[in-house]
């Protein structure tokens, strides 16, 4: 058989990803010399390289994401850390920091928060406990068409807080399913239920610590500049904004698409779980009830995380090959963020970056600049890639004084999952755009004004809400 040959997209594909990495690598190299020629020291001129080739990267997606964070972590590790001591590389002045110290980043306490939420989730799709417990919470909820609704929204954001946002949003859609096929297909409610789990789902990833990566980014860029944010009181802040934009994409959603039909049944709520979904229940109810208390008992979330998966693999319900299953990449894609900070962090480059950024006072005029930029990232890539941009961008701004460090990195975070007006935006809105049920325009008559007024919600509201909970001053 002679040689195969990808096809025309296949090879499109690849010309373009060529084409990005190589104008990512020569607009860092052409960014690092000319801060170098500026007469900065050649630690900051080297990081501000590596942020611009982080960036052209992630943005163009020329290679895997992952790929792009291991690229940080080595480029961090040769030039600034120069452990081989080759001429030319490391710190001007001073003395360059250890390789571990950037190495370190691997297991950072957010990275086991994170993989301890993962472990959970995996397990309770594994023993069908996310269908089983589903079906309960949508039974109180009626056949009327609206509460129906309002149902779907809440236990896709109740989900949401604990598993992936792609999962809960693929769970969902998978139990619509049955009571969607007794709708006419003319019926207008279809698209506000399809559309409805899609926007749940996004506005989960606000809620805890472990609901989407910008916030394990973000609860790490807060612990390296001394700031903890419990678990708790993550929740006390993220949540009532999410249930907000909860109401608010309701109403939108029956606004525009009204139903016609009288009654709808979802949930039976007669299943039962099996034993080993009862221990999975169990480990879940354990182990946030230490995340909860962690200002009580002096464990930190990270270190709680951890019982859950010595729990699940002695029970014999979650094991290697389970663990193979992790999503890994999304690990090292917040490692990469971290790390980015870091680098920011020990080379100056973040009191850098305040100086060559525009001039304004108050803390509106900041938050409006670092929410509008990431929200027009986030649009149209990675909200993990846009929060490991633009957080150590608000570490920064909050460094000169300008905004409290919690409120830049958790409304960064909290607005990296709000950034889904698009089919692109995010994983929940491209599944249910495959469902083929409406067209992009009737998607966006919804998803662009929640959008919107969601950032607002953010902007405008969580200042509020850390100031209640005694976070900012």
């Amino acid at each position: 058989m002679g040689p195969t040959f990808p096809g025309k997209s296949e090879g499109r594909r690849t010309l373009w990803a060529a084409a990005g990495f190589v104008f990512s690598t020569l607009l860092a190299v052409l960014v690092a010399v000319g801060a170098g020629r500026t007469g900065v020291p050649r630690e900051i001129a080297f990081m501000s390289g590596i942020f611009v080739l982080a960036a052209g990267l992630w943005t163009t997606q020329a290679v895997p994401l992952f790929a792009t964070a291991l690229i940080v972590i080595v480029l961090e590790t040769i030039v600034l850390a120069n452990p081989g001591g080759w001429p030319g590389l490391g710190f001007a002045a001073g003395t360059s920091p250890s390789y571990r110290e950037i190495i370190g980043v691997a297991a950072d306490p957010a990275l086991i928060l994170f993989f301890g939420g993962f472990v959970l989730a995996g397990a309770a799709v594994k023993e069908g406990v996310d269908r089983v417990v589903s079906g309960w919470l949508l039974n109180p909820f009626g056949t009327q068409p609206s509460k129906v609704l309002l149902g779907v929204m809440l236990v896709t954001l109740t989900f949401g807080m604990w598993m992936s946002n792609t999962a809960t949003a693929a769970m969902m859609l998978a139990l619509l399913t049955p009571a969607m096929a007794g709708l006419p297909r003319e019926e207008p409610f279809r698209k506000a239920l399809i559309l409805g789990v899609a926007f749940s789902a996004n506005l989960s990833g606000l809620c805890t610590p472990i609901a989407s990566p910008p916030n394990a980014v973000a609860v790490g860029f807060l612990q390296k500049a001394g700031i903890s944010v419990s678990f708790l009181g993550w929740m006390g802040i993220a949540v009532p904004l999410a249930l907000l934009c909860i109401g608010l994409a309701w109403m939108l959603l029956l606004r525009v698409f009204p139903p016609a039909t009288q009654e709808l049944k979802l949930g039976s709520g007669h299943d039962r779980l099996e034993p080993k979904g009862v221990l999975v229940v169990l480990v879940f109810l354990a182990t946030v009830l230490l995340w909860a208390t962690d200002r009580w008992h002096g464990l930190p979330p990270s270190v709680s995380a951890l019982f859950p998966v010595i729990a699940l693999a002695a029970l014999g319900i979650f094991g290697v090959k389970d663990l193979r299953d992790i999503n890994w990449d999304v690990l090292i894609l917040v490692a990469g963020g971290i790390a980015l900070g870091a680098g920011m962090l020990l080379t100056g480059f973040d009191r850098a970056v305040v100086q060559w950024l525009p001039e304004g006072e108050g803390e509106l005029f900041w938050l409006s600049f670092l929410l509008g930029a990431s929200a027009l990232v986030g649009t149209f890539m990675s909200n993990t890639a846009a929060a490991n941009l633009f957080i150590p961008i608000g570490m920064a701004i909050a460094a000169s004084g300008a905004i409290a460090p919690t409120q830049a990195a958790m409304s960064v975070a909290l607005v990296a999952s709000l950034t889904m007006p698009l089919p692109v935006s995010t994983p929940p809105n491209a599944m249910a755009y495959a469902r083929g049920e409406f067209t992009l325009g009737e998607m966006l008559k919804v998803s662009l004004p929640l959008t919107l007024t969601s950032i607002l919600v953010v902007l405008l509201g969580g200042g509020l809400v850390m100031r209640l909970w005694g976070l900012i001053p």
